[in-house]
């Protein structure tokens, strides 16, 4: 036993002291929460990359479904462009359908990964052109967006109830006038 004690303290409690094999289970017992704590780690981040990869399967498939039906839409809007604007226009717009149609095949025919791979690609190749495909993207979508609401109010106001004419405003006085009237006429009569 050492002659002195450390600074603060008055006796040494049984069992605390200095032997290696105390020391050595708290570094088991450490050794063993760090490899606990790196497996859970490991397995909540597969988890979250499991469930992210299903939600960009899922968006996957939507966007395909949502390219196709513009792709779709593109070629049936090219007989009227035809009408308007003369066949070569119309042949642009079937062309742009076809290669919307395309890129829609495609991305539904790629994995995640590949997706992924791909932009992460085009991305280093050319950042420029990154940045204007996101920005375009961004636009469509808010165009797509504004549309959407401006068909949902255009909706909401024909549900409205519609105001009342003058007229209306009129027969209404008059049918409230004269239902009004007999009671007037029998309290006359009472008094």
């Amino acid at each position: 036993m050492a002659d002195t004690l450390p600074e603060g303290t008055d006796h040494i409690a049984p069992g605390a002291g200095s032997s290696s094999s105390t020391r050595d289970k708290l570094k088991a017992d450490a050794a063993e929460l760090r490899d606990r704590a790196t497996s859970r780690a490991a397995e909540l981040k597969s988890q979250a990359a499991d469930k992210a990869r299903d939600y960009a399967q899922e968006g996957k498939t939507r966007a395909a479904s949502g390219l196709e039906s513009v792709a779709k839409m593109i070629g049936d809007s090219a007989a009227q462009i035809d009408e308007k604007l003369g066949d070569a226009y119309g042949d642009y717009a079937r062309r742009a359908a076809e290669a919307v149609s395309g890129f829609s095949g495609s991305l539904r025919d790629k994995d995640v990964d590949e997706l992924v791979g791909e932009a992460r690609d085009l991305v280093r190749r050319s950042p420029a052109l990154a940045i204007g495909a996101a920005a375009a993207a961004g636009f469509v979508i808010a165009r797509l967006i504004k549309a959407g609401s401006e068909a949902l109010d255009e909706t909401a106001k024909a549900a409205e109830p519609k105001a009342r004419t003058d007229e209306e405003e009129i027969a209404a006085d008059i049918s409230e006038s004269a239902r009004k009237a007999p009671s007037a006429k029998r309290k006359s009569r009472d008094s």
